[in-house]
């Protein structure tokens, strides 16, 4: 409680001490008797320091009503200067104090606050004109339950008026028994709460119905929400994966030993995700194998420290690399594979040569080519028709394959009848003898061939060249060399090899 005014005691003491004496003085004049000199001095100075005393207390009355109202003025000017409305009812509920602020919310309300209405009637007043919009179609039951809980609310009352603003009203009842009410305008909180409240229905309305799943996080990686798309992409309800953790779900694509082993000792940690996306391995309820791609995000602010993960699901489009990356192999396997012996053909070989030979250089190892051709293969044709030859084309690229090692990847088709093997890291001595092994396998092999000249089976003719390339050699070389070989075989008689260069040899099969 302020205290304006010290209330002095002394002043009053003395002025009732002078009346005394005065009363003395005069019951005494009045009682007949003869007044001494002195107490008549003392009647005479008495009444004239009641006087002056008199006049002390009126000045300082007048002082402290100064004061007083000063400081009512000064409250009252505060109260108007206050950003709220502020009004005062009496016992009765009759409005006898108000501020500006409650005619500038209520302009068209001035003459009843002037008139000094009840309560009720400025309510009603209020209605008629419709300036309580949540009322409306229902006065006199709105008018009963305002009025029952008037003074009473726990909490303040948030009413909107005009249709477009809105008031916070705080009331508190005085001892006394009157009510003093605060009003509040909440107008531009309301409606950035009515924004807020629609960006969060966007938002939810937008996760609910994204095609990508959406999990939130905590700041440990359990789940705290799922969208539907998670649900499905998953095969688990929200409520099953909330709180599950996100290693739980997410398994890393092609992980380290290393990282497997970090990943046994502690859960993933989703700060380690922060960044470019991910790609990680999953599994759906039902065991399929899913392929994912993972982009969180961190939320943190004073109050929240959050992780949203976007999840894409891959596995339709991994699949579908899949399948492209094996129709690519098989359509570079058949664009470089003969159709007929399912060895190499001449394209894979012209690559396997510069590949290899290029190779050689830089490491400075030999190169070998074994030039193969079946001997006197139109007068097979000739006499066992071309549907057997190519039969015998194929039996022989089957024999040159398991001779030459390495999964036979080096034996080519190299035109008609020809074949071409290459041999890498191989000088010419080693060239010489996986050449002789194909003469003896085809030799034993024992394809009948009454049309040749040589012996009543199918032979073979071979020519051999080996090289240790140096710069700037070209590849055309070798063939060179082993053709060179070769057509030397076919002079010297067939079923045979010959090697050139450096060492020429006759060696009849």
């Amino acid at each position: 409680m302020i205290r304006f005014a010290e209330v002095r005691t002394w002043p009053l003491l003395a002025f009732a001490l002078l009346v005394g004496l005065q009363a003395i003085v005069l019951a005494v004049s009045l009682g007949g008797q003869v007044v001494e000199d002195w107490l008549a001095w003392i009647g005479m100075t008495s009444l004239v320091l009641t006087v002056l005393l008199a006049v002390a207390v009126i000045s300082t009355l007048s002082r402290a009503q100064a004061r007083a109202r000063l400081a009512q003025r000064t409250m009252e000017e505060a109260i108007d200067a206050l950003p709220a409305s502020v009004e005062i009812f009496d016992a009765q509920d009759r409005l006898i104090a108000y501020n500006r602020r409650l005619v500038e919310i209520y302009p068209h309300m001035l003459r009843h606050f002037q008139r000094k209405s009840t309560f009720e009637d400025l309510v009603r007043e209020s209605l008629a004109r419709g300036g309580i919009p949540e009322a409306r179609g229902r006065e006199p039951e709105w008018l009963e339950e305002r009025k029952l809980a008037r003074g009473k609310q726990g909490a303040p009352l948030l009413q909107r008026v005009h249709d477009d603003m809105w008031l916070r009203i705080y009331e508190s009842r005085t001892p006394s028994g009157g009510i003093v009410g605060v009003r509040m305008d909440v107008t531009d909180l309301i409606h950035e709460q009515q924004r807020l409240a629609a960006s969060r229905a966007q938002l939810r309305a937008t996760i609910e119905s994204a095609a990508n799943g959406i999990l939130t996080l905590d700041s440990g990686g359990h789940v705290l929400e799922a969208n539907p798309s998670c649900e499905q992409l998953f095969g688990f309800t929200a409520a099953e994966l909330q709180g599950v953790h996100l290693g739980m779900l997410l398994g890393a694509a092609n992980p380290s030993a290393q990282e497997v082993a970090s990943s046994q000792e502690a859960p993933l940690d989703p700060r380690s995700l922060l960044g470019q996306p991910r790609e990680f391995t999953a599994r759906h309820r039902s065991g399929e194998a899913l392929h994912l791609q993972l982009a969180l995000a961190e939320v943190r602010t004073d109050t929240i420290h959050l992780y949203v993960c976007i999840v894409t699901d891959l596995t339709e489009r991994k699949r579908q690399e899949e399948r492209l990356r094996r129709a690519n192999e098989l359509l570079a396997r058949q664009s470089t594979t003969d159709g007929l012996t399912g060895v190499g053909n001449r394209r894979l070989f012209d690559q396997l040569l510069q590949t290899e030979w290029q190779r050689a250089t830089r490491a400075g190892r030999p190169l070998a080519l074994l030039m193969v051709d079946i001997d006197h293969f139109k007068q097979y044709n000739d006499c066992y028709g071309h549907v057997s030859g190519d039969d015998c084309l194929r039996r022989v690229a089957t024999l040159l394959r398991s001779c030459a090692g390495r999964g036979g990847e080096s034996v080519c088709r190299y035109g008609g009848e020809e074949f071409a093997v290459l041999l890498v890291d191989t000088d010419l001595a080693g060239a010489q003898v996986v050449a002789q092994r194909c003469l003896d396998s085809v030799r034993l092999a024992a394809i009948e061939h009454v049309g040749s000249p040589v012996r009543r089976s199918v032979s073979l003719s071979i020519g051999v060249a080996a090289f240790v390339p140096q710069n700037g050699d070209p590849a055309q070389r070798l063939i060179q060399a082993a053709d060179t070989a070769l057509y030397e075989a076919k002079q010297a008689g067939r079923a045979r090899l010959i090697c050139q260069p450096p060492a020429r040899q006759l060696r009849p099969c």
